[in-house]
C-alpha cells in the first residue's frame, strides 16, 4: 500500500505537466483572419455556407485560431478599411493590428458554374443492356437512357492569398475543383465544389502559416 503512494503522485505530477504544457501550446496559438469574396455569380446563402466551412476548415487544417465573422466586420469598421477587390497595404496593416493576427487570407471565389453536357455512350450502354427486352419495355426505358446520358458539372475556382501584418503576399494560388459524382444530374452542387477548392487551398496555404 505504501509503494504504491508514489506511484500516484508520479502519474498525478506528470499529468500536470502534460496538461500544463497542452494549455500552453493553445494559448500560443496563431491568429488569422480568414475573407471569403466573390468575384463570381455566388448566390449569397451559398456564400455563406462557404464562409462558415472556410472559417471551420481553416481551424483544423492548419490548426490556427480563426477570428469569427463578428470580429472581422467590427475590425473593417474601427478601421474604415474593406477588403473588396483591392485593398491597400496600409489598410492591411491597420487591418491585421486591429484584429491582432499574425496572417490575413483572402479567398476569392472567381468561378462558380453548373454546366450540362450529354455523352451519348451512357445512353447507349443502358439502351445496349435492355435491348433483349420486348418492345415496350424498351420504349418506356427508352427515357431513362436519355436522362442517364445527361450529366452535369459543377466547377468552382477560388483564388486565395495570404497576407503579412505588414501588408505583404506571403503566398497565393489558385485551385479549381469540379463535383462530377455519380447521378450528376441530381446531385452535382457548386456549394460541394467550393468546400473541396478551400480545402485544397487551405493545404497548400498552411505551410505558409
Amino acid at each position: 500500500m505504501m509503494n504504491r503512494r508514489p506511484r500516484v503522485l508520479a502519474i498525478a505530477v506528470v499529468l500536470i505537466i502534460v496538461s500544463s504544457i497542452a494549455i500552453s501550446g493553445f494559448g500560443q496559438r496563431q491568429k488569422v483572419a480568414v475573407f471569403v469574396q466573390a468575384a463570381a455569380p455566388v448566390p449569397a446563402s451559398d456564400l455563406e455556407i462557404i464562409r462558415n466551412y472556410a472559417y471551420q476548415r481553416c481551424s483544423v487544417i492548419t490548426g490556427t485560431h480563426v477570428c469569427t465573422q463578428g470580429e472581422l466586420m467590427y475590425a473593417q469598421r474601427l478601421t474604415n478599411t474593406y477588403v473588396g477587390s483591392s485593398i491597400t497595404v496600409e489598410g492591411m496593416r491597420q487591418l491585421a493590428q486591429a484584429l491582432g493576427v499574425s496572417h490575413v487570407i483572402i479567398l476569392r471565389v472567381v468561378r462558380w458554374e453548373n454546366e450540362l453536357s450529354y455523352r451519348p455512350e451512357r445512353s447507349l450502354l443502358l439502351l445496349g443492356a435492355t435491348s433483349f427486352l420486348n418492345a415496350s419495355l424498351q420504349i418506356l426505358i427508352s427515357p431513362l437512357g436519355l436522362l442517364m446520358g445527361i450529366e452535369k458539372e459543377a466547377t468552382v475556382a477560388l483564388f486565395a492569398t495570404v497576407f503579412s501584418p505588414q501588408g505583404d503576399i506571403e503566398f497565393s494560388t489558385t485551385v479549381t475543383y469540379e463535383d462530377r459524382p455519380l447521378l450528376s444530374l441530381l446531385t452535382a452542387d457548386p456549394v460541394e465544389a467550393a468546400k473541396g477548392a478551400i480545402d485544397s487551398a487551405l493545404y497548400q496555404l498552411a505551410v505558409a502559416l
